[in-house]
Parts: structure tokens; C-alpha cells; sequence
């Protein structure tokens, strides 16, 4: 290996041995995609590349706790339910109230 495939591999170990450590995985942005440390060493660790590839693969690649992200997404979906359902309640209103107006308008209409 170059001296700049050497610097490169050298720092996907070095994210390999964080999640290791801090028992986390690895998440691609770009690809949106989750590896265990054990999963990326497979798939990556023979990588050759040059310093600027590895630097810009890098650039996607974030150390996370999994779980963390799993109660946020968790979070925002609760959120989602609960406008949806304010909005259905709105609408059910809105309905109710056509149809109680409308309703009156049909009997006024039927007096005459």
C-alpha cells in the first residue's frame, strides 16, 4: 500500500474501532444504510483505495447508537399520528356540521 491508501485505511479502522468500543453501528447517509462493526469489517476491510476515495466514503459514514435514532423516528411518528388525527377529528367536525346544516336546509326546504 501508497502512503495515502495506508492513511485512508487507517481511518476506516479507526471508525470500526469507535462503534466497536462505544457498541454502536456505523450508518452510510448517502446509501441509508446501518452496519455492525462486525458487517463494515467484512465488507470494507480489504478496501485499496487512495486517501482522497476513503476521504470522501468518509464523509458519509457517522458512528451511532441505533436506539437513539430508533426513539427519535419512533418520536416524529407519534407526532405524525397525532396531527393526522387532529386533522381527522377536524374534518369529522366539519362534516358533522355540513350535514346537520344541510340537513335543516332540506327540512326548511320540504315546509314550504
Amino acid at each position: 500500500m501508497g502512503m495515502n491508501e495506508e492513511k485512508g485505511f487507517h481511518r476506516l479502522w479507526h471508525l470500526y474501532n469507535e462503534a466497536k468500543k462505544n457498541n454502536c453501528f456505523i450508518y452510510d447517509k448517502s446509501r441509508k444504510m446501518w452496519y455492525t462493526p462486525e458487517h463494515f469489517k467484512e465488507k470494507y476491510g480489504n478496501i485499496k483505495a487512495t486517501d482522497s476515495l476513503i476521504s470522501s466514503f468518509l464523509d458519509d459514514l457517522v458512528v451511532r447508537d441505533p436506539t437513539a435514532d430508533l426513539h427519535a423516528d419512533q418520536k416524529q411518528l407519534v407526532e405524525k399520528i397525532d396531527k393526522l388525527r387532529a386533522e381527522i377529528a377536524k374534518e369529522l367536525r366539519r362534516l358533522s356540521e355540513l350535514n346537520r346544516t344541510g340537513l335543516k336546509s332540506d327540512q326548511d326546504r320540504q315546509k314550504e
